[in-house]
């Protein structure tokens, strides 16, 4: 089976520094603000974790394979 990397150096970079900064955003999200403010955050990490699980998934094939081998 051979695995095709389907994530170029730009493409992970830009998958981390999203996942970094909504993770900072939402450390500084006030604490007087309205907790369903905190939906933007909320969406946020279904759309970019889901990326950054995806990526994570990607890496662990790709070491299981060079394990295998």
């Amino acid at each position: 089976m051979t695995i095709y990397n389907i994530y170029d150096d730009e493409s992970v970079k830009k998958i981390i520094k999203d996942f970094q900064n909504l993770l900072m955003d939402a450390d500084n999200f006030p604490r007087d603000k309205d907790p369903n403010d905190y939906r933007e955050f909320w969406t946020g990490l279904r759309g970019r974790g889901s990326s950054l699980l995806g990526l994570t998934n990607h890496l662990l094939e790709v070491l299981n394979n060079k394990e295998k081998k």
